[in-house]
């Protein structure tokens, strides 16, 4: 493909990658409650069978979607002005992130107190008088819990904002090539170096570790896309990145089994953010080959995405503090936490947050959803502009 023509190509592969990643999610915080790992929510019996694949799509979810969002900056620069690019960054991401801790947030940790007997009363009295303190969590009660994405998102596009704009008037002539495979390198350096001084917080001050790991990963996103040929490359080579990705996770496993690596050593560190990286290079040669396409699911789903990414975690709390109280088996209460909170935001989404203007503003949308016609035409051929 002609690069002029990629630049004028609406990726529809990037929205559906963005849409899985984000309907993964429902998976993993659901089984969050049944793993053991301390969360917000705890059932008394875990699902030990949950924690590999649990392990593994942490290794991949929000890397993937770090990646689109980068590449949504480079497409959204070609065709605003910076102010205009800020100024939608954000309407997008501050202003659902600061809606978010005060509305969509405070639930979570209302039931998380009722849970370990930390409160006893009801939401309205605790809101005022424990999250209205604002006295961070764990020690208070205010916090973002899952929109920390969110945030660090925010702060990225003002960090790289100058980086962006110099490689946008630089125009390097780069080519896609192996050196795209050694993108992972970097990604482990940090972990080894950073992750036992730094672990995984999210309360942005002192969560060094994680904040480089997805910057990293958002600039890369930015610099595959500015890339010209670069999908059509990873899609030739897709099926290399899926044995090279498939032999990192054999011979990882075989490492740790053999007790040759340690969890959380510097080889682990390492090892894990090559498979991650590999494994970003499957998704997205796979996604351009087989999901450069757009119909009605998707262009419902790409606007419905960002908004229950917003409440998923939210309403998975609610209903999996009633579902573990139940005497039910483990796995029939994954199940029925999955089901319903599904469904739970897929009805506040099509009921609530799509039919009210203020709504859609505080859950990050266009003040107005866009015409048929106008989706149909969209579908086809247009700019690439909604990736977050």
């Amino acid at each position: 493909m002609h690069a002029a023509d990629e630049g004028k190509e609406r990726y529809d592969f990037l929205d559906w990658l963005r849409v899985i990643a984000i309907f993964v999610l429902f998976f993993f915080h659901t089984g969050m409650i049944f793993v053991g790992w301390g969360w917000h929510i705890v059932n008394s019996q875990t699902i030990p069978s949950l924690q590999w694949p649990m392990d593994i799509a942490h290794r991949l979810r929000m890397p993937l979607l770090f990646v689109i969002a980068g590449a949504g900056m480079w497409f959204a620069l070609q065709r605003r002005s910076t102010g205009l690019f800020l100024k939608e960054r954000t309407i997008k991401l501050l202003l659902p992130f600061l809606a978010g801790m005060f509305l969509i947030v405070p639930p979570q940790i209302y039931y998380e107190r009722l849970l370990r007997g930390q409160w006893s009363g009801g939401y309205l009295e605790f809101y005022a008088t424990r999250v209205l303190q604002f006295i961070p969590y764990p020690t208070g009660n205010f916090s973002w819990h899952h929109l920390w994405f969110i945030l660090y998102l925010y702060v990225y596009v003002l960090l790289l904002l100058p980086l962006m704009l110099w490689w946008r008037r630089a125009k390097p002539n780069l080519t896609p090539g192996v050196w795209l495979c050694l993108l992972g390198i970097p990604l482990g350096i940090n972990e080894a170096l950073l992750k036992p001084l730094f672990p995984e917080s999210h309360n942005l001050v002192s969560d060094w570790y994680i904040f480089n790991h997805y910057l990293l990963l958002t600039a890369y996103g930015y610099l595959m896309a500015s890339t010209p040929g670069v999908w059509r490359w990873l899609s030739d080579v897709r099926r290399w990145s899926l044995i090279a990705g498939s032999m990192s996770f054999v011979l990882l496993i075989l490492l740790f089994n053999a007790g040759v690596i340690q969890h959380d050593s510097v080889a682990d560190g390492v090892g894990a953010n090559i498979f991650t990286w590999l494994w970003m290079m499957v998704f997205l040669g796979y996604g351009y080959r087989y999901l450069s396409f757009a119909n009605p699911l998707l262009l419902w789903a790409r606007d419905a995405s960002y908004p229950i990414y917003i409440l998923h975690q939210t309403v998975i709390v609610v209903i999996g503090y009633y579902v573990i109280q139940s005497a039910w088996t483990p796995w029939v209460k994954y199940f029925v936490v999955l089901i319903l909170s599904m469904s739970a935001c897929f009805v506040l989404y099509e009921v609530c947050v799509r039919r009210f203007a203020l709504l859609r503003l505080l859950f990050g949308m266009k003040a107005q959803p866009a015409s048929p016609r106008l989706f149909s035409a969209m579908s086809r051929r247009a700019v690439r502009e909604d990736i977050q």
